[in-house]
């Protein structure tokens, strides 16, 4: 059920409206409650651009790859993102700004009148907020086709920091590529005999994920960053990151020879679409604000243009004993003033229950909708996983 209040409204229907989202992370020695911060719900039928960048800040044309990352291959139709790309394969007029002159010079790109040849034009979301900690999610479709390459990643201040959380390629329906990006290789981390190794890579899945609605996630703490597909934990790194990040979905196309060859083949069926159903941040602290950060103003002048389970974890990011006391997560989204829609990441095993004392009231309660419009003041709604459960007075 699509979410007949988008996330974005909820910071202003927050403060006059009873319900307030919440999100509960279930371990075997613990119940952790996080507080929304941020999101999309897509239900808008357009991006607001008061909190997106619709192409990257430099632009985003890559001669190297011969493609162009433009706000036209960005669209959103029936509550979900649409990051398309398509193929061109022909000369198009860029902006001046964005073309570098030295790097077409060293590749002998003939560049007339501001026109590059290109053979695809491909899509970006840019957060203009940035972020430092929290919980990071958010469920997408990935297009299948032989070098298709969505992925939903954080980029820090400092041009260096980086988190991707998610990475595909269109023909490894089983894999997801999880890395990091630190300065001075302080990404290298040592494996079982003292090597130096870089820390990420693609960890295969049981289930398949291309062309699936997938839950992707990661927790980033001090000292502290994990990763979930379906609320599994799949990797963990112990280090931390310099500065505030901006989240960015995308949509490129690989290139022989590049970053995540190979590029496609006749069988790539373009346009293709990377769908993002939505997108949220949750923090540990109700009360911490957005981060602000100084970021470039991007120049638009003259614009005419099912759940999984690890088959194969990598064994140097993936301690056991630690993530095997993640259960998954349980979210409570607002529909309106008096209901609730429960969100099952993870949990095979959720009960849902409404109490007031020790007197059950299951009239509340019905399959993934809690409705509380005639609930007394004192009730209060019971999730419960294995040994693990949580109270809470809805708000």
């Amino acid at each position: 059920m699509k979410r007949l209040l988008p996330i974005i409204f909820l910071v202003n229907f927050l403060s006059h409206a009873q319900l307030q989202p919440a999100l509960f992370q279930f371990k075997t020695d613990t119940v952790i409650r996080w507080h929304f911060q941020f999101g999309e719900e897509f239900s808008s039928k357009r991006i607001d651009e008061n909190r997106w960048h619709l192409r990257y800040p430099w632009g985003g044309l890559l001669l190297d790859q011969k493609q162009w990352a433009v706000p036209e291959m960005i669209d959103v139709n029936n509550g979900n993102l649409e990051l398309k790309a398509v193929e061109v394969k022909k000369k198009v007029k860029v902006e001046n700004w964005m073309i570098n002159q030295a790097q077409a010079k060293e590749l002998q790109i003939d560049v007339k009148n501001d026109s590059v040849y290109l053979d695809y034009l491909t899509s970006c979301l840019w957060s203009k907020d940035t972020f430092r900690y929290g919980y990071f999610e958010c469920k997408a479709t990935v297009p299948e086709g032989k070098g298709l390459w969505p992925a939903f990643w954080l980029y820090g201040q400092n041009q260096k920091d980086e988190i991707d959380f998610m990475e595909m390629k269109g023909e490894r329906a089983q894999d997801i590529h999880i890395d990091i990006h630190l300065p001075n290789r302080k990404d290298y981390v040592k494996n079982a005999v003292g090597l130096k190794k870089d820390w990420g890579g693609w960890v295969r899945m049981k289930n398949q994920l291309v062309g699936q609605s997938v839950i992707y996630s990661g927790i980033w703490l001090p000292n502290s960053l994990t990763y979930f597909v379906n609320g599994v934990p799949v990797s963990h790194f112990a280090g931390d990151f310099e500065t505030p990040m901006n989240i960015v979905l995308n949509l490129a196309v690989a290139r022989d020879g590049y970053a995540f060859n190979p590029g496609p083949d006749a069988q790539t069926k373009f346009p293709a679409t990377f769908k993002v159903d939505y997108l949220r941040v949750w923090q540990l602290d109700a009360q911490t604000p957005l981060i602000k950060a100084n970021f470039p103003e991007l120049r638009r002048e003259n614009l005419n243009e099912v759940q999984a389970a690890v088959k194969k974890p990598i064994s140097l990011i993936y301690p056991k004993k630690q993530l095997e006391k993640e259960q998954g997560f349980v979210s409570l989204v607002p529909l309106n003033s008096h209901t609730y829609e429960v969100q099952n990441n993870g949990i095979s095993s959720l009960e849902v229950n409404a109490w007031v004392g020790t007197e059950a009231h299951p009239e509340f309660i019905q399959k993934s909708i809690i409705d509380l419009s005639n609930a007394p003041k004192e009730l209060e709604i019971e999730l419960k996983v294995g040994d693990q459960k949580i109270r809470f007075k809805p708000q």
